[in-house]
């Protein structure tokens, strides 16, 4: 099955290689930040299927007959989206039958995750994107900047971090799918027709669910580490978190804090050499470890021979065809002194890279590795 696209929103800590080095994902995604990150007073409760849905509230109604709760005894659909997101964009013809399919069900879209600082920008923005629309976007609209109205209770609590995302809640209130809008009729036809086994449905996610418990403490933990400095906390939630369910992600994560911030590098490279193993037939996984091992400015002790380790196997597993690879290889050369080598892979790095800001990048890169290489 091909997965659906959906822009990302939401990352904990993000390990980033400049000029965008990192090969695409297979799933079409824009990364962003969330436009404005805000941790609750209190732990926030999870949210699942089975759970009742959270309250529903919006700083503004932008189209449609508003409402101020969800009605009792009614279907609703609510799906979050921004003016931003192509895959969000691309929905809207679904929606927009589903409505008309089905006039009993109040679908809502939120625009939860607008870019910017400017309120009123924003929500003008948004005001305008529907106008345009006018047609195609057939069913009710509504504008939710506030984190804590919508994004916290709904998208984060259910951990859910790309959009579009929607929610059916049955008529009794309780959240009873989640999911891509595309992927929501089968769902929604057996809800509207009583058919729908939602117990069934919440048996057969409670693993999912018990990841996202272990994904939301690791978040809190990062959060709090980042206000104490005390990154005890989320080492151990991020160990907690592979034990249960090995992820090499979050591996890399873990990596990154213990060569950085807790400064124990030698518990990081114990990691890492387990990185190389789970994570050998994937080139991105190489690709991400290398490039921060050789260049997170918070590590003050580097393991290139790792590092090297992974991105050689980055390059194998691409052909020394990818250019984001070869790129990465350079710069361990580079540091390791070996200025020669990293000029040959920069130069073949260009070859196989298209024009573009990330070529440029590159380009200025090899001169700096040609300026080094003739003072010697």
């Amino acid at each position: 099955m091909i997965p659906l696209p959906l822009c990302l929103v939401l990352t904990l800590l993000p390990i980033a290689q400049s000029n965008a080095r990192e090969t695409p994902a297979v799933v079409p995604a824009t990364q962003v930040q969330a436009a404005k990150q805000v941790a609750p007073a209190a732990p926030m409760k999870s949210l699942g299927l089975g759970d009742a849905a959270p309250a529903f509230q919006v700083d503004q109604w932008i189209k449609g007959d508003p409402i101020t709760t969800l009605e009792a005894g009614k279907v609703h659909v609510i799906e979050f989206w921004a003016t931003w997101c192509g895959p969000c964009i691309r929905v809207m013809p679904h929606l927009t039958q589903v409505q008309k399919d089905h006039p009993e069900v109040i679908v809502i879209s939120v625009a939860a995750s607008e870019r910017g600082s400017d309120e009123s920008a924003k929500l003008e923005k948004v005001k305008t994107f529907v106008n345009d629309k006018g047609d195609g976007m057939g069913y009710r609209v509504v504008y939710a900047s506030d984190p804590a109205k919508m994004s916290l209770p709904w998208m984060r609590a259910a951990g859910q971090n790309g959009i579009p995302c929607s929610f059916i809640v049955d008529g009794t209130g309780k959240v009873a799918w989640i999911g891509h809008p595309q992927s929501m009729d089968a769902p929604l036809a057996k809800i509207l027709d009583g058919s729908w086994d939602l117990a069934a449905e919440v048996k057969r996610a409670a693993p999912e669910r018990a990841a996202n418990e272990i994904r939301r403490a690791v978040a809190l933990a990062l959060r709090d580490a980042k206000t104490t400095g005390n990154y005890s906390t989320a080492i151990d939630a991020l160990r907690q978190a592979i034990n249960v369910a090995p992820n090499d992600a979050l591996k890399i994560q873990l990596i990154q804090i213990l060569a950085g911030p807790a400064e124990k590098p030698a518990e990081a490279w114990v990691v890492a050499t387990d990185v190389l193993e789970s994570g050998k037939t994937n080139p991105s996984t190489m690709n991400q470890l290398a490039w921060m091992i050789a260049d997170d400015k918070e590590f003050k002790e580097r393991n290139l021979d790792i590092a090297l380790q992974a991105a050689q196997r980055a390059c194998e597993l691409t052909k020394n065809n990818e250019g984001a690879m070869l790129d990465t290889l350079a710069a361990i050369y580079f540091l390791q002194n070996n200025t020669v080598k990293a000029i040959a892979i920069q130069q073949e790095a260009l070859g196989c890279t298209p024009d573009g800001a990330m070529k440029t990048g590159m380009e200025a890169t090899l001169k700096k590795y040609q300026a080094a290489l003739s003072k010697t």
